[in-house]
C-alpha cells in the first residue's frame, strides 16, 4: 500500500479513487508544497481510513483465528472421544479375552485333576490287589513250606524208627 495520500492506488493524479466503502470519489489534484495545510485533512482522512481498514482486518483476523481455534478444539475433542471409545473397546475386549483364557485354564485344570484322580484311584486299586496277592502268595508259601516240613519231619521220623 502506498503512503502517498493523493495517489493511493498509484494512479495518475486526477483519477477517481475507491474509498473502501464502495463509492468512488475523484482525487484532488496535487497541490504545491506551500499548500500543506490543505493536504492535512486529506492525510487525516487517509489515516482514518487506514486505521478503520486495519481495525477491520484485525477483527477479521481475530474472527478467523477464533474460528480456526474453535475448529481445532472441536477436532481435538472428537479425537479424544474417539480415542476413549477405542480404548474402552480394547479394554473390554482384553477383559473378555482374559476371562475366556482363565475359564479355559480352569476347565483344563479340572480335566487334569479328574484325570490325575482317576489314575491315582486305579494305581491305589492295583496296589491293593498286589498287596492282597502278595498276602495270598505268602500264605500259600507258608502252607506249602509247612506241609513240606511236616513231610520231612514225618519221613525223618520214619527213618529213625527203623
Amino acid at each position: 500500500m502506498s503512503i502517498d495520500a493523493h495517489n493511493r492506488d498509484n494512479r495518475p493524479s486526477g483519477e477517481s479513487a475507491d474509498t473502501g466503502t464502495g463509492t468512488v470519489r475523484p482525487l484532488r489534484p496535487r497541490s504545491a508544497p506551500d499548500s500543506a495545510p490543505d493536504s492535512s485533512p486529506a492525510a487525516a482522512r487517509l489515516l482514518e481510513m487506514t486505521a478503520r481498514e486495519t481495525d477491520q482486518w484485525r477483527t477479521e483476523a481475530r474472527s478467523e483465528a477464533d474460528a480456526i481455534v474453535a475448529g481445532a478444539r472441536e477436532e481435538a475433542a472428537r479425537l479424544v472421544q474417539a480415542a476413549r471409545t477405542e480404548s474402552e473397546r480394547l479394554v473390554t475386549s482384553a477383559q473378555e479375552k482374559a476371562s475366556e483364557t482363565v475359564n479355559d485354564a480352569r476347565v483344563e485344570a479340572y480335566r487334569v485333576r479328574e484325570k490325575s484322580t482317576a489314575a491315582r484311584k486305579r494305581n491305589e486299586e492295583e496296589i491293593a490287589q498286589l498287596e492282597q496277592l502278595a498276602t495270598q502268595h505268602r500264605a500259600q508259601l507258608r502252607g506249602h513250606l509247612t506241609k513240606m516240613l511236616d513231610e520231612v519231619d514225618s519221613t525223618s521220623g520214619d527213618n529213625t524208627d527203623q
